[in-house]
């Protein structure tokens, strides 16, 4: 039986989340080809593992000194458990045939944990570096969309409060102002004047290094459409969401707490596919693998791509599936898909013999 790592948790603002995602789908693992393997990093970065991280109840009280502390390394597809200090005191647990990236918001969603999957030779289940590191930074998103031809609202990112007038002199009242790398829709606020952009640019940088900053729709709905591969590579594309806000912006319990959805979303049926469409469209320029939800603005017959979540919580599953039990046949096609994706790339060239190193001194390096 095949090995399924599922990480979750994470140092990031989003770790309770990403543990609700990160149990929900160890436990849809189909049990009679996989083992999942939770792998839950805690706030302070430590790495464990244990049953009792399957089940969420455990997390009322979670009590580390009854888990196994865990660690891997590179060149290896083996998790080993830490008995003491050095490497030496590393126990192999066992080889991981394939993971499945469960940590929402930076150090996990942004790349992070996908570079150091892909150095462990791991494959997983979940968007690569590039895919994931350009989604997570609104500012760079927004560079890459004009790229591919999708439209956005007008923004600038700022690095600190002294750059306020670049806001004010692109932008109008009211703005929504927001952490460039950041998700939940923690960390946001909207300003309708000078003072309250001046608190909302601080408030955002209490989150991160750069703060984006839009122009506020007025009148607009929030769409979102989700998308994964299959285990032939083809792009499935969900049906489009509403999720319901009971103010102008949706919060981080609009999301998870006492939120409403519509879906189907009740929109017309063109600019449900156009949606789907632009969907597809970026899902296949960043060559994702792995399931991805993008959140759209809809303003009339206007679609403005908001951001790209290569971590949604709870995978999405919700925009595919009617039953758990559908959720356990999707990951299985993406593990498929990402074993079957591993095995192309490894038959790439890594090596390429010259006589470069043959060189000694400075004659060597002035060929540099």
């Amino acid at each position: 039986m095949k090995n399924i790592a599922v990480f979750f948790g994470g140092m990031s603002v989003e770790h309770d989340v990403s543990v609700i995602t990160g149990v929900l789908t160890i436990n849809s693992l189909d049990g009679a080809k996989y083992n999942g393997v939770p792998i839950y990093v805690h706030t302070d970065g430590k790495w464990y593992t244990g049953d009792i991280l399957k089940d969420l109840d455990g997390y009322k009280e979670l009590n580390l000194k009854n888990l196994t502390p865990v660690i891997m390394i590179p060149s290896s597809n083996s998790l080993y458990a830490i008995k003491g200090k050095g490497e030496n005191k590393l126990k192999k647990l066992c080889d991981i045939a394939c993971a499945i990236n469960c940590m929402h918001g930076e150090r996990g969603e942004d790349g992070s944990l996908a570079g150091l999957l892909k150095l462990c030779s791991v494959p997983f289940a979940s968007p690569s570096l590039l895919a994931s590191s350009i989604s997570i930074d609104k500012s760079a998103t927004k560079i890459f969309l004009k790229g591919i031809g999708v439209k956005t609202v007008k923004s600038v990112t700022l690095s600190s409060i002294t750059e306020k007038e670049k806001a004010l002199k692109n932008l109008n009242f009211p703005m929504i102002v927001k952490p460039n790398c950041g998700g939940s829709s923690i960390g946001i606020t909207v300003a309708k004047d000078e003072k309250e952009l001046s608190n909302g640019i601080n408030y955002a940088l209490r989150f991160g290094t750069r703060v984006i900053v839009e122009n506020a729709l007025e009148n607009f709905s929030e769409i979102n459409c989700a998308a994964y591969r299959n285990e032939k590579g083809d792009i499935i594309v969900s049906l489009c969401e509403k999720p319901l806000s009971k103010s102008g912006v949706l919060t981080f319990d609009d999301k998870y707490v006492d939120g409403d959805r519509e879906f189907p979303a009740n929109i017309p049926q063109k600019i449900a596919r156009k949606i789907q469409t632009i969907t597809a469209k970026v899902y296949d320029a960043l060559s994702i693998d792995g399931v991805i939800r993008i959140d759209y603005f809809l303003q009339d017959d206007k679609v403005y791509l908001n951001e790209i979540n290569s971590v949604p919580g709870s995978l999405a599953y919700y925009l595919f599936c009617d039953t758990l039990k559908e959720f356990s046949k999707m990951l299985t096609k993406m593990v498929s898909l990402a074993e079957i994706s591993w095995a192309a790339e490894s038959t790439t060239i890594k090596k390429y013999s010259t006589k470069i190193l043959s060189f000694s001194g400075s004659k060597g390096a002035k060929h540099l």
